[in-house]
């Protein structure tokens, strides 16, 4: 189907009708359409109906006159985009003005020629025409501009002043009627910027050489715009020109920023995280190697962080983090080496993962230095956190590393800090340590034991060992005690000592400690059967496995399948163990007791030894410690504390257990003393299984 052409609308006003007659017949052409008006009144109300094109308007009517009737069609909608033609007998300058002042496009003189009429009417359309659509695409463009952020100036080098579009002055924050000058725009520009920008300007003055940068921009209200400008510099009509556009890319810039901060910062705690970090430490190896000097680097863990988040929850341990960063911060933003740094001083400190936070020292003369600033750190942890009205005590351990004595390279720093913090932990916590080849010589030990120690649970090589516990009279075997031994397969049978602690740390504890009160519990109740004897059968449990929640199912699920009598299973647990948390351990052991089971203190007289844990808590025995047994003979103060010990437990109704009975002299002055029952080398070492049934068979 063909494109309808649309016809332009012609609105001839005049109170003559012969006039208008002959507009009409000399315009008469199918690309128009003719509307009539009589009067001034008319003309308004035929402008609003048919909204013409081009109004061709005589000056002298009655009533409203062209010039009235001219002011009043402008104020109309479309009144503005209408081209009006006064048509008048009059030639005087002054009517002639008075017609543009009204508002008119153009004038006609009468008499009307009429053979030029209509090629007159027809180029005033035309041109009006083409100045409605370069309104339209100004407006366009005006609209573009504003939807991309855009504003374009122009600048002829010589002049002071500046051409530019009106929103400019609404992107510096200059009001519109103002002059804008070059030096008036510079001083807009933030001072770090301007002088980018200056120099930018000069290579377009002398050089002829367009640029595309980016700077900032103050406003007038101090707020700060990050803009693109791009420029274009051309000869025309004997005069260079440089033509530019300032995009607004501040959204572009602050995602930029927040993309930024979510890859290089700790959303937490708002220090720098891991990966900034490791750039920063690159960074600093780098600039200390070319000014052959020596820096520092800090690692930092809160001590018992994870006890905290298990037993407050998580927003807890958040705010201790939080709390922990900005003390950090403070300690190190007001060590006068840190401010000679060349970079801000918040950055050098960084949270690295979970509750570890790193601190780098630049330009480090002395070590006293990074002495004084550790304590200043351990110092900033000794008042308590006070966090949803708890009062929480946290301490931190330190390891210090320094270049280029510890490491050349990020990996090695990093390594010999962390193992200079964990030499911290082991030194009982709440201090720094220095880094030194033989904590690392220690750690790959450790770390190997440790492997070790993995590998041992799963591949069998842990047994369970037995010392005999007998009666002082009779001197018949009572009892057993459960001793874990492991037969590595390079360094022999290995005691506890030489591995208990790693698995304590590393929580291995846990299995080891369910296997041997399973195998114990087993290997006892088929002596039992074969023997007919009731012997009792002593378990030791670590500090680990008497907090655990499911140690009391874990007992009832070893006795229902090993068969063995509750009353024949005698559970041994320190008194530092017990007194951690009477809160949960006083129900804990009268649960135990409710199996039916018995509760001994081993090792006793050589931890708290509180009278009142023994009043409530319902232990059956009291294992005296073998450093008061090895002098009991000679010295007379082991001697009286065994005896106050055994009477305390005869008051009591407790039974006495004397470990480490190694001559028949100490036999004999425990016999005296009442001591209820022996252990130790004087009787039997412990035995493994074979070994010790044949004992029991004799």
């Amino acid at each position: 189907m063909a494109n309808t052409i649309k016809k332009q609308v012609v609105l001839i006003v005049d109170d003559n009708p012969v006039t208008r007659m002959l507009m009409t017949q000399a315009l008469t052409s199918t690309e128009l359409q003719i509307v009539e008006a009589a009067s001034g009144e008319e003309a308004i109300v035929q402008f609003t109906l048919y909204k013409p094109d081009i109004t061709l308007l005589d000056v002298s009517m009655p009533g409203m006159n062209g010039f009235e009737c001219c002011a009043r069609l402008r104020a109309l909608p479309k009144g503005v985009e209408c081209a009006i033609v006064m048509v008048t007998a009059l030639d005087d300058v002054e009517d002639i003005e008075q017609a543009f002042e009204s508002g008119a496009t153009d004038f006609i003189t009468k008499p009307l020629k009429w053979p030029l009429f209509k090629h007159r009417v027809r180029y005033i359309l035309k041109a009006n025409r083409t100045l409605q659509e370069l309104s339209l695409n100004k407006n366009k463009l005006a609209k573009a501009q504003s939807i991309a952020n855009l504003v374009y100036w122009e600048w002829d080098f010589e002049s002071e002043f500046l051409e530019c579009s009106s929103d400019m002055f609404d992107m510096l924050g200059f009001p519109k009627e103002m002059n804008l000058t070059v030096r008036s725009a510079l001083k807009k520009i933030h001072p770090e910027d301007r002088t980018k920008l200056i120099i930018a300007l000069k290579q377009a003055i002398y050089e002829k050489q367009s640029y595309d940068i980016e700077y900032r921009i103050i406003r007038s209200d101090g707020s700060v715009l990050f803009v693109n400008e791009r420029t274009d510099i051309s000869f025309e009509y004997g005069q260079w020109r440089i033509v530019g556009t300032l995009h607004d890319i501040t959204s572009r810039k602050q995602s930029e920023q927040e993309i930024t901060y979510y890859a290089y910062y700790d959303t937490l705690t708002d220090l720098p995280n891991r990966r900034l970090f490791i750039e920063q430490l690159e960074t600093a190896i780098a600039s200390a190697k070319r000014h052959q000097v020596q820096f520092a680097l800090m690692f930092l863990d809160l001590d018992r962080f994870k006890y905290i988040n298990d037993t407050y929850g998580h927003h807890i341990g958040d705010e201790v983090l939080c709390q922990s960063a900005q003390r950090i911060r403070e300690c190190v933003r007001d060590s006068d080496l840190v401010a000679k740094a060349n970079y801000d001083t918040d950055n050098r400190v960084a949270r690295l993962a979970g509750d570890e936070f790193t601190v780098l020292l630049d330009d480090i003369s002395r070590v006293e230095q990074v002495a004084e600033i550790a304590n200043r750190l351990i110092g900033a942890f000794s008042s308590p956190f006070f966090i949803s009205e708890k009062h929480l005590h946290i301490s931190i351990s330190v390891g210090i590393t320094l270049y280029p004595n510890d490491g050349h390279n990020v990996e090695t720093l990093l390594q010999h800090a962390d193992v200079a913090m964990y030499h911290a932990k082991e030194k009982g916590r709440n201090n720094y340590q220095f880094f030194s080849e033989s904590m690392d010589n220690y750690l790959k030990l450790r770390l190997e034991m440790e492997n070790d120690l993995r590998a041992a649970l799963s591949d069998d090589q842990f047994e369970v060992y037995y010392q005999p516990q007998y009666d002082a009279e009779s001197m018949a075997i009572v009892g057993l005690e459960a001793l874990l031994r492991w037969r590595h397969p390079t360094k022999g049978l290995l005691t506890p000592g030489y591995f208990i602690e790693i698995a304590e740390s590393t929580g291995l504890i846990l299995s080891i400690g369910n296997w041997v009160l399973m195998q114990a519990c087993c290997q006892v109740r088929q002596w039992q059967q074969e023997s007919g004897c009731a012997y009792r059968i002593a378990v030791n449990l670590s500090a680990s496995q008497f907090t655990q929640s499911y140690l009391l199912e874990t007992v009832r699920k070893t006795l229902k399948e090993s068969g063995l009598l509750p009353e024949t299973l005698e559970l041994e647990i320190t008194e530092t163990a017990m007194l951690k948390d009477t809160a949960e351990t006083i129900p804990l052991l009268f649960s135990l007791k409710k199996l039916g089971v018995r509760l001994a203190i081993d090792d006793f007289g050589t931890g708290y030894s509180s009278l009142s844990y023994l009043k409530n808590f319902p232990i059956d025995t009291l294992k005296i410690d073998r450093t008061f047994v090895e002098e009991i003979v000679t010295n007379s103060k082991d001697c009286a504390i065994a005896q106050t010990i055994v009477q305390l437990a005869d008051n009591l109704q407790l039974c006495t257990i004397a470990e480490g009975v190694e001559t028949s002299e100490q036999a004999d002055v425990l016999r005296k003393l009442g001591c209820a029952e022996f252990q130790g080398f004087y009787f039997s070492h412990p035995l493994p299984v074979s070994q010790l049934s044949l004992l029991l068979k004799h």
